[in-house]
């Protein structure tokens, strides 16, 4: 009987701890709400997670900074726990199937500014072989992200996600990314690019941001303080529109560009949400005939394809075909001055920024 409840304890999450994990880590929390220069993101020592059954726990080599994280502390939603992108290691595995102990894997998890962190093994992959922790830490939320994007749109939320290239057919295929050179927008290019697209068409600033987006495979780029994207695209010149950003009247600027046939998908965040004059929900208030417009809630997709999505995102970078770009790393300690620098100057808090910005946990 004291056997099988101790093991009852362990597949719970309420056995000993294994013998090369502490009871206590070093963690990010926040006091409340704050902004930059943050004052209240702290470290603190909190209790190690325990897996559970069917969970991993993962020792934490990196994580990094979205501009969701940064609107969480301003919301004051980080009390708990910040961050979402996770690489790191297998310390524990209660009843898991696919994973084990050792294993080195990517996820995205709550808390993850933290020497430990739990996740669904459903929901962890093994990570990149190509890339160390530190860069495959700042892929995972962006990473799928732009990859669940493109996808839908060659296919509809509820359904399977496709294998591979989303759309039937690449021939001459143009896609514009609104903001190209910060997390979603780098890996959105070279999904675009790995996917089969011949024209892609995006936006950044600088001499900097302009040679990085073309060394990616943006054939078409403008500097969007001299020149609106659209303003610049021809007629029926486009047939995808992955709108990454979601700034206010982009919906119906894009319209004219758009091919019959073709889709707008709007990623759900941005000056949109906060005005809401484009239309609900915050689409073209003048669509064109023949445009799909689709109002991208990620949420049900992640849940639902986080693996596959992890897996494809794996298996693309051992290719080859996609490159991890970080701009600036920092320690846990300073998660704060990180928390700052992303929310910066520039277009949604990293227009000022190329690529990703990471956090080292060790």
């Amino acid at each position: 009987m004291n056997i099988v409840l101790c093991h009852l304890f362990v597949v719970l999450g309420f056995g000993p701890y294994p013998s090369n994990v502490p009871k206590t880590m070093q963690a990010v929390r926040s006091a409340g709400a704050c902004n930059a220069p943050f004052p209240c993101v702290k470290v603190e020592s909190v209790p190690t997670p325990r897996a559970g059954f069917g969970k991993v726990l993962i020792r934490v080599n990196g994580s990094s900074v979205n501009p969701s994280d940064v609107d969480t502390v301003e919301g004051g939603g980080c009390t708990n726990g910040c961050g979402a992108d996770v690489s790191g290691t297998v310390v524990e595995c209660v009843g898991c199937k696919r994973l084990k102990v050792g294993d080195e894997v990517w996820t995205v998890a709550e808390g993850a500014y933290a020497d430990y962190v739990t996740s669904p093994e459903s929901f962890t992959s093994l990570k990149p072989a190509v890339l160390p922790h530190g860069a495959a830490a700042t892929i995972p939320e962006v990473g799928l992200t732009s990859l669940l994007s493109l996808k839908r749109t060659g296919s509809r939320p509820g359904t399977p996600i496709p294998v591979g290239t989303p759309w039937p057919s690449t021939k001459n295929l143009t896609i514009a990314i609104t903001a190209g050179s910060g997390g979603t927008g780098f890996i959105g290019i070279e999904l675009a690019k790995a996917y089969g697209a011949v024209h892609i068409a995006t936006a950044t600033t600088g001499a900097d941001g302009i040679a990085f987006v073309r060394s990616l495979g943006a054939t078409i780029v403008v500097d969007y303080k001299k020149e609106d994207l659209f303003e610049s695209l021809p007629d029926n010149s486009v047939d995808i529109v992955y709108d990454n950003y979601g700034a206010e009247g982009t919906a119906d600027k894009a319209m004219r560009t758009i091919r019959p046939g073709g889709v707008y998908l709007l990623m759900p965040h941005g000056e949109c949400f906060e005005k809401k004059t484009q239309g609900p929900p915050c689409l073209s208030a003048h669509p064109k005939p023949g445009v799909t417009q689709l109002n991208y809630v990620t949420g049900p997709d992640f849940d639902a394809h986080a693996l596959q999505g992890l897996d494809e995102l794996a298996a693309l970078f051992n290719a080859g075909k996609l490159s991890a770009h970080v701009d600036q790393t920092f320690s846990l300690q300073d998660a704060a001055k990180a928390f700052a620098y992303s929310a910066g100057a520039g277009e949604g808090g990293v227009g000022e920024h190329i690529g990703k910005i990471s956090i080292t946990m060790q």
